[in-house]
């Protein structure tokens, strides 16, 4: 591994940086003045980004316990875009929850010797639908957009297409224990948090931040696991 994939390792198994990740967002929410200037999108917003940053650095930790928390994680966050009529961001959040109960059975019964997940490696056809099944998700969320008749401008609209066809299929790929599927996550949370900005949503573009950094240490952590499930082959 490189100088920056050992730093990274280093952040995220240190047992201070789900704390330091939690007083981050606690801080996006305070910055609202929810005492002064209450804001339902907001409290629900913070709801969703405490659960879910949990559930992000748990998966990332390969550790099943993730998903349950991100069952919980997708309710909050669901009903915090759809709030701010983020229609593409929202809408992926009712497969992530049905996905995370496939995940709680498959990962269960593919756990190694420390009860973490094994992680798999993405071959060119598994690449190849993928890529079939984004663009598809995209063309997807205009049609519903479109037939919800939530107002966007342009740069939502679009950025939402994508936000929605990269969170169904690096959902997709996680669940089913690709290592690819961080990279996905990587431009995807660089997406939600220009869009959350757009649409000033100070604490979900705080929390995916964080989630940025959580996938670049999901990046290392199981390519990490995947060179030495090789190794172990060998």
């Amino acid at each position: 591994m490189n100088k920056l994939s050992h730093f990274a390792i280093a952040i995220g198994r240190n047992k201070f940086y789900p704390l330091f990740c939690i007083i981050c967002v606690t801080g996006a929410y305070i910055y609202t003045d929810p005492i002064n200037d209450f804001n339902l999108r907001y409290a629900v917003s913070y709801a969703g980004a405490f659960l879910g940053l949990l559930c992000v650095i748990l998966l990332a930790k390969r550790k099943n316990l993730g998903n349950v928390l991100g069952m919980l994680a997708v309710i909050a966050e669901c009903c915090a875009n759809f709030l701010g009529g983020n229609i593409g961001a929202g809408l992926p959040t009712f497969y992530y929850f049905g996905s995370h109960i496939y995940g709680i059975l498959t990962w269960q019964k593919n756990l190694d010797n420390n009860k973490s997940v094994k992680v798999r490696t993405l071959n060119e056809n598994a690449f190849l639908y993928a890529l079939i099944f984004l663009i598809a998700a995209a063309f997807f969320n205009i049609y519903l957009t479109n037939e919800i008749g939530a107002i966007n401008t342009s740069y939502q609209l679009i950025t939402n297409c994508f936000i929605f066809g990269l969170g169904v299929v690096a959902q997709l790929l996680l669940m089913m224990r690709y290592a690819f599927n961080w990279y996905l996550w990587v431009l995807l949370n660089v997406l939600v948090i220009s869009l959350n900005i757009y649409t000033d949503n100070i604490v979900i573009a705080t929390q995916y931040l964080i989630y940025l950094f959580n996938a670049i240490y999901g990046i290392c952590e199981w390519k990490l696991s995947e060179q030495n499930e090789k190794e172990k082959k060998n």
